[in-house]
């Protein structure tokens, strides 16, 4: 008995190859009655029903389609199965550190991780802490302790804590504002050879007396102690 008769998508369409009496889809060829019936039937061909014995006409094309039908079924069944072992098999043999228990068993948060940093001395991460509480980027903003991570990590030389603890004098963000001072960090970035260092510089020139200027350069020079351009908050 035909395996068509047990995955006969085609015939739950209404595709392909069946018996016109009892819906059977276990049918053969049969022989020609007479040439006429033949000459007579032209794209048509005999079949016969094992299951009622039941003799019909059908397209050429019938038998052909209804297996087409069904053999794509049943590959797209195979390969379902497949991707479903395929997905069980992944999930048994996933180890700890991938499941979601093991990930939840580190506590600390990316912004946690950023604080632990800063705390041991990295500089970058320092610079970064003091940017995120300024703007409220993953944690409350706090604008004082921005200033503080800031002004630590232009203590260490850092060129962009340098550049950003200048601008933040000159824009008295979590600092008195303070155009010398911010002329002081901006001159020390530039030294560093930060791009952005020498045109905010200059543009700040632009916007000072030539007095402010004058103690602006003076208090820049070499011989001043860091905490000495660093005024309370």
């Amino acid at each position: 008995m035909s395996i068509l008769k047990y995955i006969d998508v085609a015939r739950l369409v209404g595709a392909g190859l069946k018996c016109p009496v009892c819906n059977g889809t276990d049918c053969r060829h049969s022989r020609w009655l007479s040439k006429v019936e033949k000459l007579g039937s032209a794209g048509f061909r005999p079949y016969r029903c094992n299951d009622c014995a039941h003799r019909f006409l059908a397209r050429n094309s019938a038998s052909l389609e209804r297996i087409l039908i069904n053999c794509t079924a049943a590959i797209m069944l195979c390969f379902g199965i497949g991707v479903g072992v395929d997905f069980w098999l992944e999930s048994v043999d996933k180890p700890e550190s991938a499941l979601p228990s093991a990930r939840a068993a580190d506590p600390m948060t990316p912004a946690q991780k950023q604080q632990e940093a800063a705390d041991s001395g990295d500089t970058a991460a320092m610079l970064q802490l003091g940017r995120d509480l300024a703007t409220g980027n993953n944690r409350p903003r706090d604008v004082a302790q921005a200033a503080k991570w800031v002004q630590l990590a232009a203590a260490t030389g850092n060129p962009e804590g340098m550049l950003e603890l200048g601008r933040y004098y000159r824009d008295g963000v979590g600092l008195v504002q303070d155009h010398q001072r911010a002329y002081v960090w901006l001159s020390r970035a530039a030294a560093a050879n930060h791009p952005d260092a020498l045109l905010e510089r200059d543009a700040l020139v632009r916007t000072m007396s030539e007095e402010k200027l004058k103690a602006a350069q003076q208090l820049s020079l070499p011989t001043q102690p860091v905490a000495a351009l660093v005024n309370p908050r």
